[in-house]
């Protein structure tokens, strides 16, 4: 899903559990779109398909391109249990939780929306729940972006 609806929907999320959450603002985009850092190498080789290439890409094909294990429950799994380790040593910060939390909401807009491999490295089958052709993708960005804008609003405002 990309980046706004990441920021929209995690902050919306987590105004429910962080007072004062209208502060947090920058930190919790931040960490709600850090997990796309791996995209960058898929936006690098893109231009560089040719027509043909890229048009028999699917979206399940995405995944090659522009996801790596750290996006995967094992890359989330490790992150989070890093994170629980500074916690154990006394590290209670609110951006500590901000990063943690923000980091599962992610996975799980990614799960609910695109294609992913929730058994990976286990299993590489890529699953998709909802959304199976290009159109669908495309309709289901316009339609959550815009849900996750207006949730955003009703808190922020």
């Amino acid at each position: 899903m990309n980046p706004l609806v990441h920021i929209f929907l995690t902050y919306f999320s987590l105004s429910f559990i962080i007072p004062e959450v209208k502060g947090y603002l920058i930190p919790i985009a931040v960490f709600s779109i850090i997990l796309d850092v791996d995209h960058i190498p898929g936006f690098i080789k893109m231009p560089f398909l040719s027509k043909e290439e890229r048009g028999k890409v699917k979206p399940g094909h995405y995944i090659g391109l522009f996801r790596t294990a750290i996006q995967e429950p094992i890359g989330i799994i490790t992150l989070e249990l890093i994170f629980l380790t500074m916690y154990a040593f006394g590290i209670r910060n609110i951006i500590l939780l901000i990063a943690a939390l923000s980091l599962i909401i992610h996975w799980l807009i990614d799960f609910l929306t695109v294609h992913t491999r929730p058994l990976a490295p286990i299993n590489n089958k890529a699953v998709s729940l909802f959304f199976h052709t290009r159109k669908q993708r495309i309709i289901s960005e316009l339609v959550v972006t815009s849900i996750s804008l207006i949730l955003f609003l009703a808190v922020y405002i």
